[in-house]
């Protein structure tokens, strides 16, 4: 069975109050395409990005909204800035996300900063997909909506490049292995998604299920 390489993991720089320091460190940590290095103050942020080796900086603005504009003109590092529900707290931020945030869409952020941009829209079929969007365009440029985790497993899904992503990975890169998710929940998100972009469902021909998993066909035969 052939699987995606494990890509090198990205570090990131985490500066928040203890609280939420500790709480995001916990949860990222569950994901082995993350370092996390923690910072408890703008000074220690500094000391680190100055040291090299971080590929992204994760900021509570509450604590580091002056280091934020600092970072960003001393540093060629992504930052993605969690703020008030109002106006970015420094328009020098590339990325801003608003509290009270879930935790997935965070996830989406971090993952969304890495995308590179020259990277092209995938074509599924006659389907055009832009990995970590909420929605397909057909042939017709009609619009299907995804729901949240059927956007995630069809871009961890684009990302094997036809590669077959097993059912263990797939839990763990989009539930977390919760311990209330089960592989029948993925099985019943992965039918939904079929039902979308499949002419049968039962006769699978772009989301395959492989011996302990699934993969995308990108061109299958007429």
């Amino acid at each position: 069975m052939i699987e995606a390489p494990t890509p090198h993991p990205r570090t990131i720089l985490l500066l928040a109050a203890a609280g939420l320091r500790a709480g995001l460190a916990e949860q990222l940590a569950r994901y082995p395409e993350f370092a996390i290095r923690p910072a408890a103050s703008p000074e220690e942020a500094t000391r680190l990005l100055a040291a090299g080796g971080c590929d992204i900086l994760l900021v509570d603005a509450e604590i580091g909204e002056a280091f934020v504009r600092t970072a960003a003109e001393r540093f060629r590092v992504p930052i993605l800035v969690i703020g008030a529900a109002t106006a970015p707290a420094s328009a020098d931020a590339p990325g801003y996300i608003a509290r009270p945030f879930r935790f997935a869409h965070l996830l989406a952020r971090l993952r969304a900063l890495f995308v590179e941009p020259e990277r092209p829209i995938v074509a599924i079929g006659a389907f055009r997909y832009r990995p970590g969007a909420f929605e397909l365009t057909d042939a017709a440029d009609r619009r299907l909506p995804l729901t949240e985790k059927e956007a995630e497993i069809l871009t961890r899904l684009a990302a094997a490049r036809g590669a077959v992503v097993t059912k263990d990975m797939l839990l763990r890169d989009v539930w977390g292995y919760h311990p209330t998710v089960t592989t029948r929940t993925l099985e019943t998100h992965v039918s939904r998604l079929r039902r979308k972009i499949e002419t049968d469902p039962a006769e699978a021909r772009l989301l395959l299920t492989e011996k302990n998993g699934y993969r995308l066909n990108f061109s299958p035969a007429r």
